[in-house]
């Protein structure tokens, strides 16, 4: 059971962080989740829930309910998290914790190593 609530969670940011990103860029969000979790399973949901860590865990209207089960973009998420959790598929970023959309600029970025740009997403690492 504890499998699963941490592939939804994993799936839920992936969908609301990166729904509109190549498969690539679906896995790079799915993959900075993991690196902060230390690929702890247990750590996933706490990781994912943390304030002020995701853009859409901090909107006033929380969209946390699952989005309709016939949605594509919500199927590929459960997909991709399930894979990611599994060990199917590998970190693509280099070691990234840390995203941002390219037409925001936060103050942060320089304190990291930028590792990767996929997508609409630049991705950073601790230096």
């Amino acid at each position: 059971m504890l499998i699963q609530s941490a592939v939804l969670c994993l799936a839920m940011n992936i969908y609301h962080e990166a729904r509109g990103e190549p498969v690539k860029g679906q896995i790079a969000v799915g993959t900075v989740t993991m690196n902060r979790a230390n690929w702890d399973v247990n750590a996933i949901c706490p990781v994912v829930y943390a304030p002020k860590q995701f853009s859409w865990t901090s909107l006033k209207q929380h969209p946390h309910r699952y989005p309709p089960h016939d949605d594509r973009s919500w199927q590929r998420a459960k997909a991709l998290a399930w894979r990611i959790v599994e060990g199917e598929l590998k970190d693509v970023t280099k070691g990234a914790t840390y995203f941002h959309a390219h037409n925001v600029k936060p103050a942060w970025r320089h304190a990291f190593q930028r590792t990767v740009t996929i997508g609409n997403h630049v991705f950073y690492a601790t230096r």
